[in-house]
């Protein structure tokens, strides 16, 4: 299948962060700025009708991104979904996307409670929980990590291009909405996206207490361990495609069950954050991280290095070869 859509080196899919305004809004503020707008029109892909797509170019300065609403997220399908996944990431990949900067909104999970990690903060996470659903792109060469090569994490989110957006969050500090910047160098926050309709129970919230606090104990030397729950792109499949991510969580309200819950409702904390602190300053440092980060002269992604490809002969261990 063609695709059909605008193409970059770097895109945005931020969704929560921005829920407070429309994708209208945010076209027309990128204009604002001097950027020349195209498409947005949903493309075709090989797992149905995909995403809208919009394309931002500033050809006198030679920069250009894609913006993909919230995710990719498709209204009726679902959030995140394994579906909507695969046909925003169809798209990243056939635009050419080589960095994708990806803000989310998180409750916190901190043994600490009020003196650790709260609403208002800033975290650029250290790790995530993998799902099942994190496979990779069927009927393409990407259907299948395994037996041409083996995919390694190590850092899952770019290191160097997380501490370039970091240093355009920092001079927001104390206004705006946020309160404080963490990185894993701080805290190591693990992002774990929930597995159904609703939020985490207090069962679940409980565990995750539990299991970050044994987890911390047995290495004493290092950032605590904390968990972020909400949104959690497949992080694996931007990997495999050599797409470099940073991904940042505005974390805006205690979990559920949290002894830190405060009177005011987790609905009422996420309103206030989506409609009123975080849009505009989110949107700001998304536009400077755009106008001013510099991609490598070779065009090669960090995430490239981290596949590695096996001997040929694991193939023939496997059936359908021939």
């Amino acid at each position: 299948m063609n695709y059909s859509g605008p193409t970059a080196k770097m895109a945005t899919i931020t969704g929560s962060p921005l829920w407070g305004r429309s994708v209208d809004w945010v076209v027309t503020q990128y204009e604002n700025r001097g950027w020349i707008h195209s498409g947005g029109d949903r493309v075709e892909t090989p797992y149905g009708l995909g995403p809208e797509v919009h394309g931002f170019s500033m050809p006198e300065k030679s920069r250009s991104f894609v913006f993909i609403p919230s995710y990719g997220d498709i209204l009726g399908e679902g959030c995140l979904t394994e579906e909507t996944v695969r046909k925003c990431c169809w798209v990243l990949w056939q635009a050419g996307v080589k960095v994708v900067l990806i803000g989310g909104n998180s409750g916190v999970c901190d043994p600490l409670g009020e003196k650790g990690v709260r609403p208002g903060d800033v975290v650029f996470p250290w790790s995530f929980k993998t799902d099942a659903h994190h496979r990779g792109l069927p009927r393409t060469p990407f259907a299948a990590v395994w037996p041409a090569h083996d995919l390694m994490l190590e850092e899952p989110f770019s290191p160097n291009l997380s501490k370039f957006f970091r240093k355009i969050l920092e001079p927001r500090v104390g206004s705006d909405g946020f309160e404080r910047i963490f990185g894993p160098e701080e805290v190591r926050a693990a992002l774990i996206h929930y597995g159904g309709m609703t939020f985490e129970t207090d069962f679940d919230i409980l565990q995750w207490q539990v299991m970050t606090r044994q987890m911390s104990e047995l290495e004493p030397d290092k950032p605590r361990i904390i968990t972020l729950h909400g949104d959690a792109f497949n992080p694996i499949l931007l990997r495999f495609l050599g797409i470099d991510v940073v991904y940042y969580h505005l974390v805006c309200n205690y979990v559920q069950g949290s002894a830190c819950q405060t009177a005011e409702g987790i609905h009422e904390t996420i309103e206030r954050y989506y409609m009123a602190s975080y849009p505009e300053t989110v949107f700001a440092a998304e536009a400077e991280f755009f106008e001013t980060v510099e991609m490598p002269e070779d065009g090669c992604s960090e995430a490239q290095s981290y596949l590695k490809r096996n001997p040929a002969v694991f193939a023939e261990a496997c059936s359908g070869r021939r």
